[in-house]
């Protein structure tokens, strides 16, 4: 076989290419057969199965890369959790009967007093502030930043990603100390992130999860959660800086109280009580709303 015998030689390419053109011409030689009326239809129908093609693989590439980066995120601060926690040691716990004592709920079940390197985490970025935990469902570094922008898109180890970061409002006196602390948190769809906050929807998943763990620095406080609601996303739920502990206290009593879906086990907060408002995004597509779980400190536990 010479060079030239080689080189005419049909490639699985070419012959494709000739299979779609004897299509495309029977095809062309059918629709000539109706009539125009016919035609018309028969081209249209065609067009909008193109166009729901081309819909449905671009919907598929999207999602496929949205997957990827879930995947990449998670990763990422699972390597982050992993990197600042100390081991427990002594094996420390604390045990009860699983009532209401006091000003605390007692756990019926030992657990480990969980604790991090918070000068570590400082180191990388000096923007953190502490860190939220609440068993084996979050687990995330807190930052406070310059804006409310910058961390949405960002997380707690300055690299752009679509998780972002759980991050305090920039505007709050005290910051984690203040009377009101707003905290931010994307909801994704893989419930990582505050993506849990909107299983509060339901009174019986607070029941089982009516604590988070905020570590202030390096002590930690066990909060309790009070309120959990939808609420608008500029409106007086977002207020913060209170001039005195009668407006802090107006402010729970007369805005968070009265929307809370239900109740929980804490009934009163007094003025020297800190709280959190840890908010998310909804999960009904309305952009002006978000959810909110409130969330009142008590115990120190480090």
């Amino acid at each position: 076989m010479s060079i030239n015998d080689f080189g005419q030689k049909e490639g699985p390419i070419k012959r494709f290419a000739l299979w779609i053109k004897d299509k495309v011409k029977e095809d062309i030689e059918e629709l000539r057969s109706h009539s125009k009326q016919y035609i018309v239809k028969e081209l249209i129908r065609r067009l909008v199965m193109v166009g729901a093609l081309l819909v449905f693989t671009y919907s598929s590439y999207e999602v496929s890369g949205m997957i990827l980066d879930y995947k990449e995120d998670k990763k990422e601060y699972q390597n982050m959790e992993e990197m600042f926690e100390i081991p427990n040691i002594d094996g420390s716990s604390d045990s009860g009967d699983g009532t209401v004592k006091g000003s605390t709920i007692s756990n019926s079940n030992q657990e480990n007093v969980w604790k991090y390197d918070y000068n570590a985490l400082v180191n990388m970025n000096p923007d953190a502030v502490g860190w939220i935990k609440q068993e084996n469902i979050i687990s995330y570094p807190i930052v406070m930043g310059t804006d409310n922008t910058y961390y949405l898109k960002h997380n707690a180890a300055h690299r752009e990603n679509g998780a972002g970061s759980i991050f305090v409002d920039y505007r709050i006196d005290g910051g984690l100390d203040g009377w009101n602390c707003i905290i931010y948190g994307h909801d994704m769809k893989d419930y990582s992130m505050f993506g849990s906050l909107t299983k509060y929807m339901e009174k019986s998943y607070a029941d089982a999860h009516p604590t988070f763990d905020i570590y202030i620095g390096d002590v930690g406080y066990r909060y309790y959660v009070f309120a959990a609601y939808e609420t608008d996303a500029v409106g007086d739920t977002y207020s913060y800086n209170f001039v005195d502990e009668g407006e802090f206290i107006n402010y729970v009593n007369l805005v968070c109280m009265p929307q809370r879906r239900y109740e929980t086990e804490i009934k009163e907060i007094v003025g020297t009580d800190k709280i959190v408002t840890l908010s998310t995004c909804t999960r009904n597509g309305r952009n002006e709303r978000r959810f909110v779980v409130q969330a009142v400190r008590r115990e120190q536990i480090t």
